[in-house]
């Protein structure tokens, strides 16, 4: 993956879905922090060569080795959705 290519998926997780209420920052370059309606529910990090973990907002692990940042963000959202319908 070239440096562009790695830029603008980057820039892609930064943006919110349309229509939902999930938001992802990015305080360093391997770390997003994921957030739904404000609040924020789990951390990401990783890169593409070792996968990406997820930690909800205990710090408790989710699962890891997920292939990309968007699908271990995906999953902080599904354990909050379980967690709290």
């Amino acid at each position: 993956m070239s440096f562009n290519q790695d830029h603008r998926i980057e820039f892609a997780m930064m943006q919110p879905p349309p229509n939902v209420g999930i938001t992802f920052t990015q305080p360093s370059r391997w770390v997003w922090h994921v957030s739904l309606d404000g609040n924020r529910i789990g951390t990401v990090n990783g890169d593409n060569s070792c996968g990406f973990i997820a930690r909800d907002i205990n710090h408790r692990s989710i699962g890891h080795a997920y292939f990309s940042a968007d699908t271990a963000m995906q999953a902080c959202v599904s354990v909050t959705d379980k967690v709290h319908p």
